[in-house]
């Protein structure tokens, strides 16, 4: 367990606004001025690279692999790991569309799972059977 003090002491000092700033997810954000970024969605860095370090410790995860809008969060995980003397690795997927292009995901509410307990084995069927051409060729 750790608390927000110790989160922010321990792991923040290790990461720099400066960059933080330049990191594609954020800075596109800021520069649209009707979406903007809330205080946890930019702190998310520091609580993905703290989640990434922690395996890391505990498991020996050196890959942490995620959709391309994640690269920011990943990569800070990656530095994290680094500044503590380990060697770690971020691996960036395409992300998933629909036709329509919008991101599908647990954060879109549209999310397909592999574990039978979140999509049954039926529907995760029928969901690939009624995928469009198109997309289905991106997604190879």
């Amino acid at each position: 367990d750790m608390s927000a003090i110790q989160l922010l002491r321990d792991v923040g000092s290790h990461f720099r606004v400066n960059v933080m700033m330049t990191r594609d997810s954020v800075a596109k954000r800021l520069q649209d001025q009707s979406a903007g970024m809330s205080f946890t969605e930019f702190s998310y860095q520091l609580l993905q690279g703290n989640d990434f370090h922690e395996l890391y410790k505990q498991y020996g995860c050196k890959v942490q692999l995620g959709g391309s809008d994640q690269w920011g969060n990943i990569i800070g995980g990656v530095e994290l790991i680094r500044r503590h003397g380990g060697e770690a690795f971020g691996l960036t997927v395409p992300l998933l569309t629909n036709s329509a292009g919008v991101k599908m995901g647990k954060s879109a509410g549209n999310a397909i799972w592999l574990d039978k307990d979140m999509t049954s084995p039926m529907d995760l069927r029928q969901f690939l059977f009624n995928v469009e051409d198109s997309i289905a060729e991106n997604w190879l």
